[in-house]
């Protein structure tokens, strides 16, 4: 009885109750996607550094080491010499190290030189076909296979760097051996390969680019023969010069050194003690030309960065959680007035003071209800929109949107207490509402 009256007295005032509905779905939907997104993206940044201690790389900006290495977001701070890792790899500390090589793509999806460790570390194997077993066979993520249309057998050869355009390596064709099972990790987004592929190609051009170089150099001593020989030297010291000044760590590994010397972008380490954790990164950073990153520390820090822009539409959310309960304050008050001669004969008639109380509360209880669950309803529904976005962009898998936690929870019951602690005044003023001069005015 009490739940019908309040359902009609709302519908007395459709705009009223509609707007106060849209403030609180809005507001809830808002708090709910960023406690989703928090909670989602924790989750899979923690997942895909699992087993990961430390990962050793060029000097730079570790947060991008890690972001390069680990996620595939960011470009790579520069490559390091495998034999100058290896040390490090080979540490009576460490227990496994799986190096990686970054430079090339396939349709703007990365080409990654590593071992078959880097799928063992994920504990995953090929849905069909095989991991790869020689050079130029690669195994492809599921999100690669199904955007790219690539099968097992086919064959297609990378573009240098890691953005959709740039120069193909038409002479070397890599072949389809496996497609991995989707997984929801950036593992999706890859293209694996044995590191003698990378070194392969980026020799040929290295080779290439060597040839040319000496072509234009015979071709400059033909004309500047006539200087002698102090001429030679000149030009001799510009060019010590010159290999003196060039950069010590490069992006690609198309980029190497005049020297026959392997190279790595990175490597992921994983060490058997806490004890190294104190030790090698320290010894690492301090000793040599190399940088070492802890991703678990890089990790809060970038969740540190983000959490300003996080907290600010938080409080916007509850910011508009405040207006929908002024509004539902706003229009009991209001409703409360306007129906004092009905609520008087409802008391004459034998209705209880605590049955306006009720009367009260439940038309907030109902909008705010209503609220909370269109608010869920359009969390969800903006989830799902953004998931694809997200997961190309980021790398992030957020499957469970529709999993509800107790932060959604203790949210949605916190957007009912104000609820009704808004409809609180105008329940006391029908309960105590005074019969007899009430219905002497009317």
């Amino acid at each position: 009885m009490i739940l019908r009256i309040a359902f009609k007295n709302l519908l007395h005032k459709p705009l009223y109750a509609v707007l106060c509905w849209l403030l609180l779905a809005c507001s809830t939907a808002v708090l709910l996607v960023l406690i989703s997104l928090n909670r989602q993206s924790r989750e899979q940044l923690e997942k895909q550094i699992d087993g990961i201690d430390m990962v050793l790389g060029a000097k730079g900006s570790p947060l991008q080491l890690i972001l390069s290495s680990v996620y595939h977001l960011d470009a790579p701070t520069g490559n390091i010499s495998l034999a100058g890792a290896g040390r490090f790899m080979q540490h009576p500390l460490v227990e496994s190290a799986i190096p990686l090589s970054l430079g090339d793509s396939y349709h703007g999806y990365r080409i990654i030189g590593t071992t078959p460790a880097y799928l063992d570390k994920y504990q995953v194997k090929p849905a069909s076909g095989k991991v790869f077993s020689q050079s130029m066979e690669v195994v492809i993520g599921a999100t690669v296979a199904k955007r790219t249309g690539l099968k097992i057998g086919q064959t297609f050869a990378g573009t240098h760097g890691l953005g959709e355009k740039g120069h193909v390596h038409e002479e070397h064709q890599y072949v389809v051996t496996g497609i991995l099972p989707l997984t929801g990790l950036s593992l999706d987004q890859l293209i694996l390969t044995p590191l003698n592929s990378v070194w392969q190609i980026h020799e040929t051009v290295k080779s290439h680019d060597r040839d040319e170089h000496d072509h234009k150099k015979t071709s400059e001593e033909a004309v500047i023969s006539h200087e002698g020989h102090d001429g030679h030297e000149e030009h001799d010291h510009h060019e010590e010069a010159a290999e003196k000044a060039a950069p010590a760590g490069v992006p690609f590994m198309a980029m190497q050194p005049a020297k026959a010397e392997q190279q790595i972008t990175a490597v992921l380490i994983k060490f058997r003690s806490p004890l190294a954790q104190l030790q090698l990164p320290r010894m690492i950073n301090e000793n040599t030309n190399m940088q070492a990153a802890v991703p678990a520390i890089e990790v809060n820090r970038l969740q540190s960065l983000l959490g300003a822009g996080t907290e600010i539409l938080r409080i916007l959310g509850w910011l508009l959680a405040g207006l929908a309960a002024c509004s539902i304050f706003v229009m009991l008050v209001q409703g409360t007035h306007e129906r004092r001669f009905e609520l008087a004969l409802m008391r004459s008639m034998g209705s209880g003071r605590a049955k306006l109380l009720g009367l009260v509360l439940s038309e907030a209880a109902m909008l705010a209800l209503a609220g909370i669950i269109g608010g869920f309803l359009l969390s969800r529904a903006a989830l799902f929109l953004l998931q694809q976005e997200i997961f190309t962009h980021y790398h992030l898998n957020f499957s469970n949107a529709w999993k509800i936690t107790a932060a959604d929870g203790y949210t949605a019951a916190a957007i009912l207490a104000a609820c009704l602690l808004a409809a609180l005044f105008p329940a006391v003023r029908a309960f105590r509402l005074n019969i007899s001069k009430t219905l002497a005015n009317a």
